[in-house]
């Protein structure tokens, strides 16, 4: 009979946790799946009634010769599946009998019970005999439609009222047994990996699938296995070890080391969603080796590291750590890898409603390929992957692009198999916009030190919406904010380090960083009567013609009334009063132990609009960032307005929306 730990293991799995299928160490399993000797007046067990009837000898044969895995690499020692359906545990069996489980599919499953290849052993389980059985009793009482969770952890569809299972007609059914009920398929229940099955146990594995599986990590399970005697050094010992295999590819989009953390300079990028789930619903983009090795290629331009980086981990207390010997082939490879794969799944049931209104299915993601442009909201046509990017249509290239080819279909989802990289360059080489409000390393300068910025930097909201009939006219600001910089009481401008790591979340690759190559580098500046509109949190009437009304019975009654159309002579003599002008420095790893700089010439700013300036044309970096935690090229912004200039309507303040670093190449 089946004792509890064996018990324990089968619930873990039916639980849907194949891949991490930790016990539950409950002493009350049999309570859950106890047998009954008494039902229908029969003490036979599922074994019984499939011995010792020859139209199922094929099956039983399987079944007497399976040993019982607890992941791929661990079977049960001396445990089969004979003695599970001979076992205390409550059981359905939908047995195929000898007329459909054909001479070659037979061979097949037992040719793999003798293999020398542990997995082939496995995958007798997972594939077929796994795929018939499931914990409970399932009988047929009414004409429902049951998900049925069987014990490899795939869902099944049992239609009692078309007496199916997953489309395989029943013949006989409700056949009671001590410890279950048995039906007779007329067929073989269909079997499908999901994404992480299909890469890990396909015949030809590809580089991408190697890529995914080598991130397996499998780990004893000390509480749940069984302690025997010490050894002779008094530690413990094992008489059945537990042990659960999880991937940090799934479990979340960054992943770090429990231990030593906090020197890591590149965290491992995963898709963040478990590829394994046979709950979850994905579509997946899945390289052949002819795309995988042509995106690596493409993706070598511009992931080109040095060998020697400031760590800025400490940047906010003005201090930088000089690293060298950095190994930047192994941070190419390491970074270009994991960019390839962070974008490749997509959640069915988070992207905007088709045409505004349905839901995603995926019978409909594979006849339009997450196509949205028929929504009557422009800004919904776009695809969110499980890392967090937001793939909106660009020039010609559009979401659906990405799905090339006929889709294969996963028990978790579907899969395109593509030979081809067709993410837009606008994806891998991004720009880079930097929130200035949001940078979080902004820093004052002082003679020659750096500091926090104080009461002399302040983020003012804007609302764009609120301001609707000037941001028309004079622009938008970003976000809904931006950065007022000034030197109380100084005449000289204020003197800014600015960290160049993007962090929008409207950017195109939210949290993009520079790479190697070229860039236009700009800055959005906003205009200083912006700031006098935000302090007020309204907008004063002088910024609106104020039209005079004269009583026509009494021309000395003169009236003022306030109009909607906006002063644009007053705003122009505000801008002529409130202009300024700025300086950029660019500073950079150019391989050295000190950061190269790069200066531009004064940039003179009319104060009207909120604007794009462009400070440094075709600057290009000659070595990447990418994926860095502490490493990043910094802008120095300095206010250069003269006293000469202030007495020609220019300030010494500087009103910053946010840091563009557009990309050229």
């Amino acid at each position: 009979m089946a004792n509890n730990r064996i018990n324990r293991y089968i619930g873990a799995i039916a639980l849907g946790t194949i891949l991490t299928a930790v016990p539950s160490c409950t002493d009350t399993w049999d309570d859950h799946y106890k047998s009954d000797s008494n039902v229908a007046g029969t003490s036979q067990t599922l074994w019984d009634v499939i011995k010792n009837n020859p139209d199922y000898e094929r099956f039983a044969n399987i079944v007497s010769k399976a040993k019982y895995y607890k992941d791929n690499t661990h079977p049960v020692s001396d445990y089969t599946y004979e003695d599970i359906l001979n076992g205390g545990q409550v059981n359905t069996v939908w047995v195929p009998d000898n007329s459909v489980l054909t001479e070659t599919e037979y061979q097949k499953w037992m040719n793999m019970l003798q293999s020398d290849n542990i997995t082939d052993g496995y995958n007798v389980q997972q594939q077929f005999l796994g795929n018939h059985i499931a914990l409970w009793r399932h009988n047929i009482s009414e004409a429902t439609v049951d998900t049925v969770k069987m014990i490899n952890g795939k869902n099944l569809t049992f239609d009692k009222g078309k007496h199916t299972l997953e489309g395989v007609p029943l013949g006989e059914y409700n056949i009671p047994t001590a410890n279950g009920v048995m039906h007779v398929l007329k067929g073989v229940a269909p079997f499908r990996y999901n994404f992480y099955e299909h890469l890990k146990f396909r015949e030809t594995p590809t580089q991408f699938g190697k890529y995914v599986v080598a991130q397996d990590t499998t780990y004893f399970f000390r509480d749940g296995s069984i302690e025997g005697l010490p050894d002779e050094y008094g530690k413990p010992t094992y008489v059945d070890s537990v042990y659960y295999t999880s991937n940090r590819l799934f479990e979340s989009t960054y992943y770090l080391p429990e231990e030593g953390r906090e020197t890591w300079q590149m965290a491992k990028l995963g898709f963040g969603a478990r590829i394994n789930n046979e709950d979850s619903v994905f579509v997946m983009v899945m390289p052949t080796d002819n795309a995988w090795n042509n995106a690596y290629e493409e993706l070598k331009k511009s992931h080109v590291y040095a060998t020697i980086y400031d760590n800025k981990e400490k940047g906010d207390l003005g201090t930088t750590t000089t690293i060298r010997n950095f190994p930047a082939d192994s941070l190419q490879k390491m970074s270009i890898e994991m960019d390839m794969i962070a974008p490749l799944v997509f959640n069915i049931h988070k992207q905007p409603k088709r045409g505004g209104k349905d839901m995603w299915t995926l019978d409909m993601f594979k006849e339009y390929k997450g196509d949205n442009s028929n929504n009557p909201d422009p800004s919904k046509n776009y695809l969110l992957n499980t890392f967090g990017d937001t793939l909106r249509a660009v020039g010609d290239w559009k979401p659906s692009d990405l799905f090339e080819g006929e889709p294969l279909e996963m028990s978790n989802g579907i899969v395109y198999e593509v030979s081809s990289w067709n993410f837009p360059s606008q994806y891998y080489t991004p720009d880079v916009e930097v929130e200035v409000e949001n940078t979080g390393m902004f820093y004052n300068m002082t003679n020659t030190s750096k500091h926090k910025l104080g009461t002399d930097a302040k983020r003012y909201s804007f609302s764009n919406e609120k301001y609707k009939d000037i941001t028309d006219i004079y622009g938008k600001v970003s976000n809904n904010n931006f950065f007022h910089l000034a030197r109380s009481g100084a005449t000289a401008g204020p003197k800014v380090y600015i960290k160049l790591f993007g962090n929008s979340p409207s950017a195109y690759v939210p949290n993009a960083q520079v790479m190697k190559g070229k860039y236009d580098i700009q800055v959005v500046v906003v205009p200083y009567w912006y700031l006098d509109i935000a302090k007020a949190s309204a907008i004063d009437d002088v910024f609106y013609v104020t039209k005079e009304i004269v009583n026509p019975d009494d021309e000395t009654d003169i009236q003022y009334e306030v109009t909607d159309e906006i002063n644009t002579e007053y705003i122009e003599t505000r801008a002529s009063m409130n202009k300024y002008k700025l300086k950029a420095t660019i500073e950079y790893n150019n391989n050295r132990a000190t950061d190269a700089k790069k200066a531009s010439s004064n940039i003179e700013y009319d104060g009207l609009k909120v604007d794009t300036l462009t400070v440094l044309e075709d600057f290009e970096f000659p070595y990447s960032y990418k994926n860095m935690r502490f490493s990043y090229p910094t802008l120095y912004l300095e206010g250069v307005t003269s006293k000469t200039d202030a007495k020609n309507g220019f300030i010494y303040d500087l009103i910053i929306d946010k840091i563009i670093l557009k990309r050229k190449n």
